[in-house]
């Protein structure tokens, strides 16, 4: 699974390790959206919490209400854009053929622009996609990882590029060249040729005499597996299969 996400109807989310249930999953899915988007659009832990009965199409539509702050009490004072109040009529009309949660009338009068944006931002993103909305899986399992080792690094220089996330301790001397996988392996039945070969040739071609492979922790993959190959014989280079735990989105 490549990809994950939504639409109005179902949820297609991976099932591993402790996201069997479909509130883990629904909890995994909105902590990589946040770490995906502006602070603006991030659920907050209580908006989470509604995930045991709702879902993550009713939880968008919910955060979008909630910040439209909709009334229908004229008031002269309060500014109407008129840009934003038919991108939401185009929006509600077409998400009432999807539910039934949604009231019949809406007036859009808000002196709170900055909600409002919440709103149009989250809306559009929805109709863009026509109502459903998909994370890439490499994308946010690469910042999932690279923000924890970001986050817990003391006298290590962290480099996160396109393709990889490199570890370099001047103190102690080592540096670790780290890719990641969106694939849920079988220690026992590996199939990963291309990614071992991508080890390989990073470290005949580069400084780096330690590579690790860092795919998502699961019940048939939850022990670091060394790596052993023909092209490589010194001891000095190393080559590891890592598990990553993500239950952390958990918490």
């Amino acid at each position: 699974m490549k990809k994950f996400g939504f639409n109005s109807k179902n949820e297609y989310l991976p099932s591993f390790d402790k996201f069997q249930s479909s509130i883990n999953q629904r909890l995994m899915f909105l902590k990589l959206f946040n770490q995906q988007v502006n602070c603006s659009l991030k659920f907050s832990k209580k908006e989470m919490s509604l995930c045991k009965n709702n879902s993550l199409f009713e939880l968008f539509i919910n955060k979008i209400f909630i910040n439209l702050q909709c009334s229908s009490n004229y008031s002269s004072k309060i500014n109407i854009d008129i840009e934003k109040t038919v991108l939401i009529n185009k929006f509600l009309k077409k998400v009432r053929l999807r539910t039934e949660t949604i009231p019949l009338k809406y007036s859009i009068f808000t002196k709170k622009i900055n909600n409002l944006k919440k709103s149009t931002d989250l809306l559009t993103l929805l109709l863009e996609n026509d109502f459903s909305f998909f994370l890439d899986g490499n994308s946010c399992f690469k910042k999932f990882v690279s923000n924890k080792i970001v986050n817990s690094s003391h006298n290590r220089e962290v480099t996160v590029s396109d393709d990889c996330i490199d570890i370099i301790s001047h103190e102690q001397l080592f540096q670790t060249k780290i890719f990641t996988f969106w694939e849920f392996i079988n220690s026992k039945k590996l199939d990963i040729d291309k990614h071992i070969n991508k080890a390989v040739k990073c470290i005949k071609e580069s400084d780096f005499k330690q590579v690790y492979l860092v795919y998502p922790k699961n019940d048939d993959f939850c022990k670091h597996v060394s790596v052993r190959c023909n092209d490589i014989k010194s001891s000095e280079y190393n080559i590891k299969l890592i598990p990553y735990s993500m239950r952390s989105t958990l918490r």
